[in-house]
């Protein structure tokens, strides 16, 4: 991957309840992302499917292996470009998840990840996740997180301690909490001094507004790039992990903190 990395943030209009029509737009996303050279598509959570009720999501929700797994195994053999996406990943009736998978450019499933952190009413459909998943291509290591999941320090702590370069957000963050988004995308990089890539769908449903603003944040919390409100747009940015090592020249949060002190009451 050289000194240099590209991320493909889409910032799509989800359909929801329409798979086929959101596998069509991913189709589109990978094949800009192919020509513009992408090393990583991300696209926002659950773009396959969108948000609908309980009943119909049991509907659309797929396995692992599943229908669409295998139709984006094909895509990606066509636009070699290592993509994460999201779906409901169906167990059983009573067992689903808010899953991100990511698949490589050789078309074979790379890392799945559960969301950890449901939010409001997510947990009358979904099961949370107990694990996090880090994983890497090439010279840089991802961790997942969906969402709400960001809005909580010590996921992101979890996964800089383990040697993540870069932490993928996926989301569906509806109006009027983009400035939380904002402020945590902006925290977690800051304070763990990695990269933040968050991409967050737009459209509107019979629930909820949202509004976009996806981003790249630098491991000194600046924003590197972001997509204007409302636009569906696929933003590549190229980031270097140089920022990384240069971000830690004068202090090291993680090799600075006291952990013998905040066990304590």
């Amino acid at each position: 991957m050289g000194k240099t990395w590209r991320i493909a943030l889409a910032q799509l209009s989800v359909v929801d309840g329409e798979r086929g029509a959101n596998l069509a737009k991913m189709e589109a996303a990978l094949q800009q992302a192919s020509d513009e050279s992408a090393d990583l598509l991300v696209l926002p959570e659950l773009n396959l499917t969108g948000l609908v009720e309980k009943e119909q999501m049991k509907a659309l929700a797929e396995p692992r292996n599943g229908k669409s797994f295998q139709h984006i195994q094909k895509l990606v053999k066509t636009y070699p470009v290592s993509v994460l996406y999201s779906f409901p990943e169906y167990v059983s009736d009573e067992e689903m998840y808010i899953t991100s998978c990511l698949v490589g450019k050789d078309g074979k499933a790379l890392a799945y990840y559960r969301k950890t952190h449901l939010f409001t009413d997510e947990s009358t459909v979904f099961k949370r996740g107990n694990e996090w998943t880090k994983v890497s291509l090439g010279d840089v290591t991802i961790g997942l997180l969906t969402c709400y999941d960001i809005e909580f320090p010590e996921p992101a702590r979890k996964l800089a301690l383990q040697g993540v370069h870069l932490l993928i957000v996926n989301s569906a963050n509806m109006a009027p909490y983009e400035y939380i988004h904002r402020l945590f995308i902006q925290a977690r990089a800051l304070e763990n001094q990695l990269f933040v890539g968050y991409c967050n769908r737009i459209g509107s449903n019979e629930k909820y507004d949202y509004h976009g603003q996806s981003a790249i944040v630098g491991p000194d919390g600046k924003i590197l790039s972001e997509i204007a409100e409302d636009l569906e747009e696929i933003r590549l940015v190229d980031i270097s992990l140089e920022n990384i090592k240069k971000s830690k020249e004068v202090f090291n949060y993680l090799a600075d903190r006291r952990c013998e002190l905040y066990s304590k009451e």
